[in-house]
């Protein structure tokens, strides 16, 4: 049977499906939406979203057989579930002496937004952070984490913007004065959707929260073409100016498996490297459904040491922390400039990786190297390289394959893997 206008990679799980499913209708425009929900008053529609005009529904098959046929369409698809792209966090009751040296771009000015379980700036390694949090819904009271939750947002916000001082009251985040708009997503079944980010897209628009990049660290479980409509409204804010990213996922090693939105066109996306400098086992891997090359680049990302305070760090492992990571670099470059396009940040990236002759649906580009970004825009020097403790104390690597390296050498120093 031939479909017109439900979305291919959905056309499998309905075959196989008696029971309602959770479906987002996309339509043109907002007048085609309006005549669709009038000429159908019985359909209960439970969100509806602008960025892209379309609608949230519960159907049963027969009626997204029925819909398929209707002209003020545009496309129908599952509102598929995201997962978050985080293998382990173990946690670890000390931590060592470290040393950081000064940089000179922070990420001051920079607003990063955060789609996550929420932050928990209770942390010392955060609690001076600038954070600004956002809820779903018209619930205007903020409901942060407990003291003791170790979410996956806080996390991701510790990474980019780590207050933790060492013995020589130096900061070790790699954007430790950006701004983090903390977008929480959870709920109490801790099952996420596209819908759950496609609201949180539209309030962003309709708030004029001013961000210059956000963080997505869910990925999908069924591989993407990009064509789903988290990847086309990602797209689409990456038109308004928004810099994207996003895990490549921790379903690999295998081909396509990475989902929406690491999937999206425009969305830059990070697999994961072990200390070996050999791409991680679990790390999403491309080609896309439409053949496209993903990931974009890859960082490190196993079994990263993370202080939260001076009694207390973790390790932690998965394509989003490789992703949290190039937020914070992203940051460094958008402080120096601020209105530098999608293109251009893309194109300094790929001219400040290193080809580490992977595969290249396994590596993208290669590996990012800080040294080589501010190198391209004649600004390198040694005091614009940390030399944080995440990598500097337990990376074994020989001097003679540091020389081989030398141009990640100080990249690698970033961050102390274990």
């Amino acid at each position: 049977m031939k479909y017109q206008k439900i979305y291919t990679p959905f056309i499998e799980k309905l075959e196989d499906q008696s029971k309602k499913q959770k479906v987002i209708i996309t339509f043109k425009n907002l007048t085609d939406r309006k005549k669709f929900i009038s000429k159908n008053k019985t359909l209960k529609v439970i969100k509806k979203f602008d960025l892209i005009p379309s609608i949230y529904v519960d159907l049963k098959k027969d009626q997204i057989l029925t819909f398929d046929k209707e002209k003020l369409i545009t496309q129908i698809e599952e509102d598929q579930r995201v997962y978050l792209s985080m293998l382990d966090v173990i946690e670890i009751l000390e931590i060592d002496d470290y040393r950081v040296s000064q940089i000179s771009f922070t990420g001051k000015n920079i607003n990063i937004g955060i789609i996550d379980e929420g932050v928990n700036n209770s942390f010392p390694c955060i609690s001076d952070v600038n954070i600004t949090h956002h809820t779903l819904g018209k619930n205007k009271k903020i409901k942060n984490p407990k003291n003791q939750d170790i979410t996956h947002g806080t996390i991701m916000a510790s990474i980019i913007s780590n207050q933790f001082k060492d013995s020589d009251d130096t900061i070790i985040g790699i954007a430790p004065h950006a701004k983090i708009h903390d977008f929480n997503i959870s709920n109490k079944k801790k099952e996420y959707y596209f819908s759950h980010i496609l609201e949180f897209f539209d309030k962003i628009l309709t708030q004029n929260i001013s961000l210059n990049i956000l963080l997505i660290p869910f990925i999908t479980l069924d591989p993407s073409d990009g064509k789903d409509i988290l990847s086309l409204s990602c797209n689409t804010l990456v038109g308004k100016g928004i810099i994207i990213v996003s895990p490549a996922g921790n379903f690999g090693p295998e081909p396509h498996t990475i989902g929406s939105p690491g999937a999206a066109k425009k969305v830059i996306t990070f697999g994961t490297l072990e200390k070996e400098i050999i791409i991680s086992e679990f790390s999403g891997r491309g080609p896309t459904l439409d053949e496209r090359i993903k990931p974009d680049f890859c960082l490190p990302g196993s079994k990263i040491k993370l202080p939260l305070s001076n009694k207390l760090y973790l390790s932690v492992t998965g394509t989003s922390i490789s992703a949290s990571i190039g937020v914070g670099m992203i940051a460094l470059i958008l402080e120096y400039n601020p209105e530098i396009p999608f293109e251009e940040i893309t194109k300094l990236l790929e001219k400040s990786s290193l080809d580490l002759n992977y595969d290249i649906n396994a590596q993208g580009n290669g590996i990012i190297t800080i040294p080589r970004i501010f190198k391209s825009l004649d600004l390198y020097h040694e005091k614009i390289v940390p030399f944080s403790y995440l990598i500097k104390k337990s990376l074994k690597i020989s001097i003679e394959f540091l020389i081989g390296l030398i141009i990640i050498f100080y990249f690698l120093q970033f961050f102390r893997i274990s």
